[in-house]
């Protein structure tokens, strides 16, 4: 029997920086509001704790191919440590700016 495992994603450097980052900056209860202000069902996330937790967001975000939705809730949440941590490792041309950047 064949597994459909079209919604696996093999974990990467970039979705494991966002967990830690997550982890290291919010509590369980930020990271249960900030899956459910991007549209995730709180109680869909797997874990209590914060780590826990927001493993398992990076994983539905990534699953669902949409970790810029996280990138921009994550830079709107925390601008300053975000742009320390991450600068412009998701950032694209088809993504907004920094709020502080000239255009």
């Amino acid at each position: 029997m064949d597994n459909d495992n079209s919604y696996e994603v093999e974990p990467n450097a970039v979705t494991a920086e966002l967990a830690a980052f997550l982890a290291d900056n919010a509590t369980a209860d930020d990271v249960q509001a900030l899956a459910f202000d991007i549209g995730i069902d709180p109680a869909d996330l797997d874990g209590a704790l914060s780590g826990e937790l927001a493993a398992s967001l990076v994983h539905v975000m990534a699953q669902r191919n949409e970790l810029y939705l996280l990138d921009m809730a994550l830079r709107d949440t925390w601008p300053v440590a975000y742009r320390a941590a991450f600068g412009d490792t998701l950032r694209d041309d088809a993504t907004a700016g920094w709020a502080d950047e000239e255009e």
